[in-house]
Formats: C-alpha cells, sequence, structure tokens
C-alpha cells in the first residue's frame, strides 16, 4: 500500500510533489546519460571537428559538416595536400564550403580525360595523422589481403615480402605520386597496393592530383611566400628567368619521374652519359643485362616506366650526375617536357581542371555512403582491433564466465560452512577474511606476482583466476544471510535423510539467488574492470583483456578511437546490470526487510 492514500493524491499539493519527483529523477536520468552520449558523438570526430562540442554531430544533418569530414580525410588530413589539389591558400579544413553550383558537363569531360592518366589517382582515407585513427581504405586493404591470401599475417609478409608482427601493426603509408621523394618499385606490396586503390577501393575515397597546384605548394611558395602570385605550371621551360629557375627546380628535384619526358634530342647527351658511368661495356653488362655491341646502340627511352633497367640512371640524367673528372652529365632543359593530366587539360581548354567541382558532384552522388561510413570508422576500426585482429573479446567472456563461476563456487561454499556449523571461531575467521580488505590492491600485487612467477602461472588465465577466487567481503554478506534462513528446513531436510550437499543445493542456493546475483555480478565487474593486475601479470598480447586494450589503444591512437572503445567497453556492463537488475534489487531489498 502506498504512503499516500488515493483520496490525498487529489490534492494539488500532493500532485505538485510527485511531479516535481518525477521531473528531479528525469533531470538525473538525463545527467547519467549525458556523459554516454557525449561519448557517443565523440567516436565519430575527426581532426576537422575534434574541438566541437555537441550531444549530436553536426554533419548527421547538415551537408556542409559532412563535406568538410570528407574533404579532410580525401586528402588525408593533409592541409598542404589541399592546397596542392585545389590551387588554393587555405590554412586548414575549418573554411571548406560546398559551391552553389557544379557544372556536370565540364565534370563528365575532366572524368573521360582521366581516364588515360592513372598516376593522377589519389588514394584519400588512407592516413589520419591528425585524428590518429586506422583510416578506412587501411582497413580495406587488410580484408582484401585476408581474402586474397590469408588471414595468417606471416602467410602475407612471405608473399608480400613484408615483416608486420600481427593485424594489428599493420600500416600502410600511401605514396605521394607526385613527388621523387616517395619513388615506389614493383616489388608485391606495392602492386597490391596499387591493385586495390585502382580496383577495390570505393570510388568516392579517391580523389586526383594537380601538378600546378603542388608546383606551387612545394617550389613557387616557399621560394616567394604566398604574397606573389604564382604562375601558371608550363609544359616547357617558361622564358622568365625566375619562373624558369623555379621551373628547373621542380622538374629536376621535386616531381615524380612519371610526369616528364626527355625528348630524342637528347640521345647523344643519354650515351655519353652512359659511357661515363660505366666506362665499357661489360659493366654496363653486369650491371643491367642489356648487351650491345656499341654505346651508339643503346636508345633514350621517353619515359621513366619505360627506362627498365635503366631507371635509376635515367632518374640520375635527368637530375644529373658528375663523373670522376668532376664533369657534369645531366638531360638538357629544352630536351625535358611536362606531361600531366591537368596540363593536358589546361593545353585543350585554357582553363583550369575541374578537380573541385568533380570531387563535390562524386560526394553528392555517395552522401549515404559518406554519412554512414564517417558514423561508424571508429567503432569499425575498435571491433577490427580488439575482436576480428586481436583476442580481447575472448579472453574477456573466458575469464569473466570463470571469475563468476568460481565466486559461486568458493564464497557460497565458505560462508554455507561458517553459517551451517557454527564453529567456534567463525567470527575470528570472518575477521580475518575482512582484514585482507586493508590492504590496497597495489601494495599485494608485487608478492602475488612473484609467487605467481615462482609457481610459472604468469600469461596463463589461471594467474588472473587464483588470486579474486575467494573474497572476504563476499563471504561475510553470504554468511549473513544464509544465517537468516529458516533452520527448520534443514531439520526437516536432516530428517528426510537429505546430505549437506544436497541441502545445500535445494535450500540454500534455491532461497539465496537475490543475493547470489549481487555476488555474481560483483564478481563480473571486478574482472572485467580489472587493468592494472592484468597488465603485469598478463603481459603477452595474446592474454590481453579488453581494459588492458584500452589502455594500450590510447598508446596509438586518438579520442574519437577511444571514446568509440569506452562506448563498447560500456556495453556489456550494461546489458548486465538491465538483465539482472530484477535479482539485484531483491538482493538488497529481502536482506533489509528480513
Amino acid at each position: 500500500m502506498g504512503l499516500i492514500p488515493k483520496t490525498g493524491r487529489r490534492s494539488w499539493k500532493v500532485r505538485l510533489l510527485h511531479g516535481s519527483m518525477f521531473l528531479i529523477l528525469t533531470l538525473g536520468a538525463v545527467s547519467m546519460l549525458a556523459p554516454f552520449v557525449l561519448m557517443l558523438s565523440g567516436a565519430t570526430r575527426t581532426g576537422v571537428d575534434k574541438h566541437e562540442f555537441s550531444m549530436i554531430p553536426r554533419f548527421l544533418w547538415e551537408d556542409n559538416a559532412l563535406y568538410r569530414k570528407h574533404v579532410e580525410a580525401l586528402h588525408n588530413e593533409s592541409a598542404a595536400t589541399l592546397r596542392a589539389a585545389w590551387r588554393t591558400d587555405l590554412p586548414d579544413f575549418s573554411g571548406i564550403e560546398l559551391l552553389p553550383s557544379v557544372d556536370t558537363e565540364e565534370v563528365a569531360r575532366w572524368e573521360a580525360h582521366l581516364a588515360d592518366w592513372p598516376i593522377a589517382v589519389l588514394p584519400g582515407y588512407a592516413a589520419t595523422p591528425e585524428s590518429r585513427s586506422r583510416p578506412l581504405n587501411v582497413r580495406g586493404f587488410a580484408r582484401y589481403l585476408k581474402s586474397e591470401i590469408s588471414r595468417d599475417i606471416e602467410r602475407v609478409n612471405e608473399v608480400l615480402e613484408t615483416d608486420f608482427a600481427d593485424w594489428n601493426a599493420f600500416l600502410v603509408i600511401p605514396p605521394d605520386t607526385r613527388s621523387r621523394l616517395n619513388l615506389t618499385t614493383d616489388t608485391p606490396w606495392w602492386q597490391a597496393w596499387g591493385h586495390y586503390v585502382h580496383e577495390v577501393a570505393p570510388e568516392w575515397t579517391l580523389g586526383t592530383h594537380d601538378l600546378t597546384g603542388f608546383f606551387h605548394e612545394r617550389v613557387w611558395v616557399p621560394r616567394h611566400g604566398r604574397g606573389v602570385p604564382p604562375p601558371l605550371l608550363s609544359a616547357t621551360i617558361p622564358e622568365a628567368e625566375r619562373e624558369a629557375e623555379a621551373w628547373l627546380l621542380f622538374v629536376r628535384e621535386v616531381v615524380h619521374p612519371d610526369f616528364l619526358r626527355i625528348s630524342d634530342s637528347a640521345l647523344g647527351d643519354w650515351q655519353r652519359f652512359l659511357q661515363a658511368r660505366y666506362v665499357n661495356l661489360q659493366t654496363l653488362w653486369r650491371a643491367t643485362g642489356t648487351e650491345v655491341d656499341a654505346w651508339e646502340d643503346l636508345a633514350l627511352p621517353a619515359r621513366w616506366r619505360e627506362a627498365d633497367p635503366f631507371q635509376a640512371d635515367w632518374e640520375a640524367f635527368l637530375q644529373g650526375w658528375k663523373d670522376p673528372d668532376e664533369v657534369l652529365h645531366r638531360a638538357a632543359a629544352e630536351h625535358l617536357t611536362l606531361d600531366s593530366a591537368d596540363l593536358s587539360w589546361q593545353r585543350e581548354h585554357g582553363t583550369p581542371p575541374p578537380i573541385r567541382e568533380a570531387g563535390q558532384l562524386k560526394f553528392e552522388r555517395h552522401l549515404p555512403e559518406i554519412r554512414r561510413a564517417f558514423l561508424t570508422q571508429h567503432f569499425s576500426a575498435v571491433w577490427e582491433i580488439l575482436i576480428v585482429d586481436g583476442r580481447g573479446l575472448g579472453n574477456t567472456v573466458f575469464y569473466c564466465a570463470m571469475a563468476v563461476l568460481l565466486a559461486l563456487i568458493v564464497n557460497p561454499l565458505a560462508a554455507y560452512a561458517l553459517s551451517r556449523f557454527r564453529p567456534p571461531n567463525a567470527y575470528a575467521l570472518l575477521l580475518f577474511l575482512l582484514l585482507t580488505m586493508a590492504f590496497p590492491p597495489m601494495v599485494t600485487q608485487i608478492p602475488v606476482f612473484l609467487m605467481l612467477r615462482d609457481f610459472g602461472l604468469l600469461n596463463t588465465f589461471w594467474a588472473l583466476l587464483l588470486p579474486g577466487m575467494a573474497h572476504g567481503y563476499s563471504i561475510f554478506l553470504l554468511k549473513g544471510f544464509f544465517d537468516s534462513l529458516p533452520r527448520d528446513l534443514y531439520e526437516s531436510a536432516a530428517l528426510d535423510g537429505a546430505g549437506e550437499i544436497r541441502m545445500f543445493w535445494m535450500i540454500t542456493f534455491s532461497l539465496s539467488k537475490p543475493i547470489l546475483a549481487v555476488i555474481a555480478l560483483s564478481a563480473f565487474v571486478s574482472a572485467y574492470t580489472n587493468f592494472m593486475f592484468a597488465l603485469l601479470i598478463c603481459q603477452d598480447e595474446s592474454m590481453w583483456t579488453l581494459m588492458v586494450w584500452l589502455y594500450q589503444l590510447q598508446q596509438s591512437y586518438g579520442p574519437g578511437v577511444m571514446n568509440a572503445a569506452f562506448v563498447i567497453a560500456a556495453l556489456p556492463t550494461l546489458l548486465v546490470f538491465l538483465l539482472a537488475q530484477n535479482q539485484i534489487m531483491r538482493g538488497i531489498v529481502i536482506p533489509v526487510e528480513k
């Protein structure tokens, strides 16, 4: 029966009291849920919106916010790459806005023009130096290798000639295909990456390089600053002295040789260069496997890709090489030509290529996929790290299950013996058990570690389970509950011939489900949140639990991944509480009533 009768509840004062109570409880519930909602929101953040503070991420309803995140990921979180691709002076990604309109016909012509220029592809969603996550295309490449080669990382290392310790150490540093600093050879690894980029990666994760913007960002701005208007990049050396110096620096030392051609007019210089470099034909044969009868029989490859086995020589001829007599051999400036998709478009149309417009149109075509990718990317990364590629979930499930099982066997048996048989030193034993709680875990960890080490149990589940198998407070709580059970039940069962084990199971266990639920939840929470001790005694990665993994994640990943990991780690305790809340409340209320 309620404290206030039905007639009294009709009073406006009572109704006001009830309303106030419900309002306070509702505000309390909201205040408890707010941190969880903030973690959910934080789990979708990247570099461009990491400083925003809102319960619901803006990109879920605002296309401009989503576009900024997409452009940031498309350019691998590098503002310099963005400036080079768009020919802009934007300092970061925060000022990006969608264009009011896009010429779809011009974009279609540009996309058809790009079909002959695969080198112009910019693999986006492949690096996250700002948000420190596991990019979408890196995870996709790992899945591709697992399906095409093997899930065994050792087998992948063997096939691709790599040396990854495990899948969680898997990393791709996407090469800058514009720069000479990132010359990639035709190794199995880069062949597999190239195939993934061109054949498997989602279309909307690939951008386009712009050689003119790259020239501005890498050569013109560092030499002359942003206050001097940059010239358009020309295919051949310009006439103006200042522009010619910048062009030669760009061509000889900066740009990837795939964008260059050396005309046949430089054939004589090429042959003299090889003769100075190799001295005699026999040395040339041994170094390159090319057998010719005279230096004049050597042809000059027009492109770097066609120069095998002379690619290193071709690059040295382009940049310049001095022989032992300090004579400089290199291709003359008038024999060099830049050739790229944007320069070709510029020559044909007289305008810069619509790279930004094409990217925006692609974004609009794939809007739902991009929004879904940013909503789930950090959760997917955590899932793969902890569960698919790691053993964190399996270890934690087994550890928690065994901890709960042992807690429901050892503690009730000990409490039953003290309650049922009532030895004369029962309270002394209880006091001794409770005294163990006076020492913080940090004090006991070192002696327990030394003992487990001497027993040879480190990096095993026994090392996790044995130290916490019996708990003094649980035994004390259970004994108090067992003492409140009617003694007549045990006497009647004994008269009927029941043994102690049967009475323990049929009477004590059956009547103690609420308090046992409390003990089980306590054991689960203790095992699930066990971090420091688990890290100390199980340093082998294959034995890490979720809590240890969370600590290790923060060493390598950013706030977005960590928030996603916290959300995933919070779900098991929430589900356990929701499923067991009735038994838990009975375990709290019944002893008080008794």
